[in-house]
């Protein structure tokens, strides 16, 4: 593979994995969100924790060893991190249970994938907050969102950079 691709049939591949990993984590935060309350739960809920971690540290390794193209990297870093992480993270919230378990004010998927967003980005509108095992959970995803949201945009000055040189 080229370096930089240029066409279609180069980026083929690299849009497949993408939208790869929004289809998984969009499948996984159904599943995980909606399970019943007999289901969710503090095992369910740190199995989730675990996988997350690992699926964290995978695709990491992966972006850093596997991917050689600086556009690539920026693409699959950019779906990653605005759209997968986030839900991964609301999937782990709803694994752990509703009725103020994990998320106090949540009712549902939408309401954790809300704070997750909210908690990923780093704006904290305090309408909902952790409790319990979730609060270091939250503490973890918002660390996680200062650094690849920073990463995310250092990559893109970077490969602009390289793209456009100074003219003078």
């Amino acid at each position: 593979m080229r370096r930089d691709p240029t066409t279609l049939e180069e980026w083929k591949s690299t849009l497949v994995a993408a939208c790869g990993l929004v289809l998984a984590s969009f499948l996984i935060w159904i599943v995980l969100s909606n399970l019943s309350e007999a289901a969710a739960g503090n095992t369910i809920g740190t199995i989730a924790t675990v996988g997350l971690l690992i699926w964290l540290v995978s695709q990491t390794w992966y972006y850093i060893t596997q991917v050689r193209s600086p556009r690539r990297q920026l693409l699959l870093m950019g779906i990653s991190f605005i759209q997968v992480v986030p839900f991964l993270f609301a999937a782990v919230y709803g694994s752990f249970g509703y009725y103020d378990l994990c998320v106090v004010g949540a009712g549902g998927p939408a309401d954790v994938l809300y704070f997750s967003y909210v908690t990923f980005t780093t704006v904290g509108f305090g309408d909902l907050r952790p409790a319990g095992l979730c609060r270091a959970l939250a503490v973890t995803e918002a660390i996680t969102g200062y650094i690849l949201l920073g990463l995310f945009v250092a990559a893109a000055v970077g490969l602009y950079g390289r793209s456009h040189p100074n003219t003078k």
